[in-house]
């Protein structure tokens, strides 16, 4: 090789290698800004005198055990109503325990699962694409748990895009419906809310969550609640959000309500929407439920 050519060479190279040490940093960044995650484990269903185990589980090509709590329904034994409970951004589910016994006291047994890097999950920071893997693996653990109960999928805030993600796949067209709570649309119009809006995200952008192109996709029922002083998520992203999901839909806005209390300081009216969405639920699916 002519020393021009090994030159040529060791330029592309060196090239190459910056742009690809950017475009890590720039993932790695949007990754950070986007999960916060909590390794706290210090609180179980125990707390609440609710029988439960512990689950591990494996997802996606990734090293490294998932730990969940599968909490059994007081009554109805395999019959009853099972949700998946996927969290945010920020806490996993030791500190989601009040807002999942909610769940549980009405009557559901209740699958929640930490994704990696939070609480007693292995794995560093998590990225789009593993929060997926995740959920996934959940959802094929409720339905052996839960095989003739009707099954929902709940999700909080970014446990809301986790969750729209996860019903529009195939996987998950069995669900009896999907509960998306103080969510939003897509990283990218999120972006418009923080401090980093004067980046130009679309030219480097990994990660997108971008539930909004996915909510039309959506073939059960839906029901998507909002709080009117979440301090994270305006109300009218949400609304968006709802306005692009198909019937059968409902919506709730809760007056007073903040980012992460509407389960368990406005307990009845969430309650009551959620009795009348499992209504709504249990009619006969339409075309695209079959599909």
């Amino acid at each position: 090789m002519s020393r021009r050519s090994l030159f040529t060479t060791l330029l592309v190279a060196a090239v190459a290698g910056t742009l690809l040490a950017a475009c890590t940093t720039l993932d790695d960044f949007q990754r950070q800004v986007i999960f916060r995650p909590s390794k706290e484990a210090g609180r179980t269903p125990t707390e609440f005198n609710a029988p439960f185990e512990d689950v591990w589980l494996t997802a996606g090509s990734q090293p490294g055990k998932l730990h969940a709590w599968w909490i059994p329904a007081k009554t109805g034994g395999k019959d009853a109503p099972a949700a998946l409970y996927l969290h945010g951004a920020g806490f996993g589910i030791s500190a989601n325990l009040p807002r999942i016994m909610k769940l549980h006291d009405e009557g559901f047994a209740v699958l929640a699962i930490d994704y990696r890097g939070f609480g007693r999950s292995e794995g560093g920071l998590p990225s789009e694409e593993s929060a997926y893997e995740d959920a996934d693996a959940a959802w094929a653990e409720l339905k052996r748990r839960s095989p003739q109960g009707k099954r929902y999928i709940y999700g909080h805030s970014l446990g809301g895009a986790i969750a729209v993600h996860l019903a529009a796949t195939p996987a998950a067209q069995d669900a009896a419906g999907l509960v998306v709570e103080s969510s939003f649309t897509s990283v990218r119009e999120m972006q418009q809310y923080t401090a980093y809006k004067w980046i130009p995200l679309a030219a480097v952008q990994t990660q997108f969550f971008d539930s909004l192109a996915k909510a039309p996709k959506l073939c059960m029922p839906t029901l998507v609640m909002h709080g009117s002083n979440d301090y994270r998520i305006p109300v009218e992203v949400a609304q968006k959000l709802y306005a692009a999901a198909p019937e059968p839909k409902r919506w709730l806005l809760v007056e007073g309500a903040r980012h992460i209390d509407i389960p368990t300081r406005y307990t009845a009216q969430w309650s009551a929407a959620l009795n009348d969405f499992r209504t709504l639920a249990a009619r006969p699916r339409g075309a695209c439920a079959k599909a």
